[in-house]
């Protein structure tokens, strides 16, 4: 039977199955009359809901991917109310905690209302996710949260509280109580409490009308690991988030802080004048109070008409040191206010316009302050605040008297500024047809699963689509190839990782590529042809571990996990670990790498074309210690990662990114720990890398040779920062722990 007439017989047995569900519910209402509604609504927004699930979801709003859902809320037997009139809360949290019973996955709340009377809690590999409209692109939001919880100074509990590999995303909240007349306090939307796992938690694609707390993590104890803030919107009465005890690196990109969101929301929203809005913010609101986060990575913030733009605060644990490329600070008292920093270093600032009325900058520490390309403006300035050369620190004298001044940057192509660096943090992936495939092997990783994928991936080559593997553990013995235009898709809408004594989601053991001929070139366990992808998939060789029985201290060769043949290829919410080497995408143009976590003893990526983009990715051997595989030879993080595994090998071998060739790419927001290089660039023409970290590293953190290359924004410790073979270099923002002075970039 040819895959076409297969899809329309699979199509008449699901719109059989939706109107048999529509007369059950019918029934189901009679007896239970709340319900009445939710079976009209079964199809709605002229978009039809299926009760077979796993499905793909067609959204009312433009969405980045494929949608596919585990769980619809609003179905049976849920029935989330879609009104906002019935409370929806026991709804949701019992799609959710069924979810995770399942193995992990995707609930989905269709576009409309929903009243919440309570906060729910979002398991590990579990995303709630809703149909979002972008609030600058119109304001009829899609899923809509009706908060109408009750009012108090208490920090929790929260809205939403996200776990380890959880994620909320594509979801409006509005608070019906909040007058800006009658401010009331509320606890958090957004909480990541550190409990139940906790590492990678993800808030994407937000808004908040009117909030009071926005995002917090870990303020009332607690720690966590790599929260991922991506595109979030609001306006917020107390503060936009609070973060403390961060110890893995968490990125934050596209988050914007405005009154804007509430005042342009309407009538039906109990929008006040924006003038009324801002006069309160003012006396009221801090932007973001960042305590001990270490070496955290911020690009593209915007806050505006808040008493301090940013807060940096004493921390529980340590004390704050991050980056900060593409900010923009405005209509505040002031700018940046720190009152307490990582004194062995600091934080840096580029490309970033900075306003205060009173003070752009208040650095009350002796702590480092680092700035390039960045406006400051309104009042004076104050504290411990370096800059690249002696024009520049003339031209802070001069502010300081005029009111705001450029910090140039002399090194950068020449250019003398860095408003020439633009950066599409929204690039578009490539998408695949909204057709589903789902994989039907053993879960339990038993079994080869090989020849069932690659059938279903065979099946999927007519018409593309995505290639779904349900959560569970799934063997591998031989490669696969997933045609072009065709996505495999695992069981997640987030990134996520193996958590400590938990590996839900989708997992591929990879028992292929051992000891090949050829380590850099032999076939790859997934091949990917032009504008095909992986997203949401961990992999593990689970015979390639640094503590084998009287091999202690080494590891295997291996081909690379996932290779790309042609243009638009991706990578996107995977992981991989105890692999040789991780991804290899050179010479495909525009290809995209997001949210990879590795483990890679040798190379984890490796890409060169033009047009790429790799941003949010991380490299550290704690996904080889902190999993529930129940593999044999697990590596012991307290006894045996550092002596087996860094010193032993990441430290020596590993080169975590390189590129090759590669023209106009593109590489940010990424850090690695126990490497022996960070990036090892090879003949690659107008690479732009900014908010780039390396720890512990145990060689030289970049290596170039030939090009050019402009570096922004840089943190290390241990090693030495660069060596440069004949590149047009251009390194801004140089940090190392302990204020180290090193020699001047040639």
């Amino acid at each position: 039977m040819k895959n076409t007439e297969l899809l329309k017989k699979v199509t008449c047995v699901c719109t059989a199955l939706v109107l048999m569900h529509v007369a059950l519910l019918d029934v189901t209402a009679a007896v239970q009359p709340d319900n009445l509604a939710n079976a009209a609504r079964q199809i709605q927004n002229n978009k039809l809901y299926t009760d077979s699930t796993p499905c793909i979801v067609s959204t009312t709003y433009p969405a980045e991917d494929v949608v596919v859902a585990d769980i619809i809320a609003t179905q049976a037997p849920y029935f989330a109310d879609t009104t906002g009139v019935v409370d929806s809360t026991i709804a949701i949290q019992r799609a959710l905690d069924d979810c995770h019973a399942a193995g992990g996955g995707t609930v989905f709340l269709p576009a409309g209302k929903y009243l919440m009377t309570a906060g729910v809690t979002v398991p590990g590999f579990v995303t709630l996710r809703g149909d979002w409209q972008d609030p600058d692109t119109g304001t009829d939001y899609g899923t809509i949260i009706l908060a109408d919880v009750p009012s108090t100074t208490d920090n929790l509990p929260a809205l939403f509280t996200v776990l380890g590999s959880a994620g909320v995303m594509g979801l409006t909240v509005y608070y019906p109580g909040q007058r800006i007349d009658d401010v009331k306090p509320y606890p958090y939307t957004f909480y990541v409490s550190g409990a139940g796992g906790f590492m990678l938690q993800s808030i994407v694609n937000c808004t908040v009308i009117n909030g009071y707390k926005g995002i917090g993590a870990c303020v009332d104890g607690g720690g966590h690991e790599m929260m991922t803030i991506d595109t979030v919107k609001g306006a917020f009465l107390y503060c936009g988030a609070t973060a403390y005890n961060q110890s893995d690196v968490g990125t934050w990109k596209n988050l914007t802080v405005s009154n804007r969101y509430w005042a342009e929301s309407g009538a039906g929203f109990t929008a006040p004048p924006r003038e009324a809005i801002d006069a309160y913010t003012r006396k009221n609101t801090i932007g973001l109070v960042l305590g001990d986060l270490e070496w955290t990575q911020f690009a593209n913030i915007e806050i505006a008409d808040c008493k301090y733009g940013m807060h940096i605060v004493k921390g529980k644990r340590i004390e704050f040191a991050g980056s900060l490329f593409d900010v923009k600070i405005e209509r505040c008292d002031v700018g940046i206010q720190v009152d307490s920093i990582d004194t062995r270093w600091g934080m840096v600032i580029a490309k970033s316009q900075i306003n205060g009325s009173k003070n752009a900058i208040v650095n009350n520490t002796f702590g480092v302050v680092k700035m390039s390309g960045t406006t400051l403006s309104g009042g004076r300035v104050g504290g411990r605040i370096i800059f690249k050369d002696i024009g520049e620190f003339f031209k802070f004298i001069q502010s300081i008297f005029k009111n705001g001044f450029l910090a140039n940057c002399k090194y950068l192509f020449e250019c003398g500024a860095l408003d020439a660096f633009e950066v599409d943090y929204d690039a578009a992936l490539h998408k695949p047809a909204e057709q589903l495939f789902v994989v039907e092997a053993d879960k339990n990783g038993a079994q080869d699963a090989t020849p069932s994928i690659q059938a279903t991936l065979n099946q999927a080559a007519e018409t593309g689509g995505v290639v779904y593997l349900p959560a569970g553990k799934y063997r591998m013995n031989a490669p696969v190839t997933v045609p072009a235009g065709v996505e495999l898709r695992g069981a997640t809408s987030v990134a996520t990782r193996d958590q400590q004594g938990s590996s839900k989601g989708t997992v591929i053991l990879a028992y292929y590529g051992l000891n090949p001929v050829n380590s850099d070139s032999d076939t790859a366990l997934v091949t990917l042809g032009a504008n095909a992808g992986v997203r949401g998939i961990r992999f593990f060789y689970p015979e390639n571990s640094c503590v084998r029985p009287g091999l202690f201290g080494t590891v295997q060769p291996c081909t690379y996990a996932v290779r790309g043949t042609g243009s638009g290829v991706y990578a996107v919410n995977v992981a991989i670990a105890a692999a040789y080497n991780g991804i290899d995408f050179r010479g495909c143009d525009n290809h995209h790498i997001k949210k990879v976590v590795t483990c890679c003893y040798s190379n984890a990526i490796h890409a060169g074309g033009t047009g790429g983009i790799i941003e949010g990715c991380l490299q550290n051997g704690t996904v080889m210690a902190r999993n529930g595989l129940n593999l044999p030879n697990r590596l012991d993080e307290g006894t045996q990662m550092f002596p087996y595994l860094f010193d032993a090998v990441t430290r020596m071998n590993t080169e975590y990114i390189r590129l090759t060739e590669s023209q106009n790419q593109t590489l940010y927001n990424c850090f690695a720990y126990g490497v022996k290089s960070f990036l090892v660039n090879a003949n690659s023409a107008d690479l732009l890398a900014f908010n780039i970290g390396a720890d512990n590293i145990g060689g030289t953190m970049l290596v170039t040779q030939g090009g050019n290359a402009a570096v922004i924004n840089m943190m290390r410790w241990n090693g030495t920062s660069y060596r440069n073979d004949g590149t047009a270099l251009k390194m801004v923002n140089r940090l190392t722990i302990e204020d180290k002075t090193e020699r001047t970039v040639k």
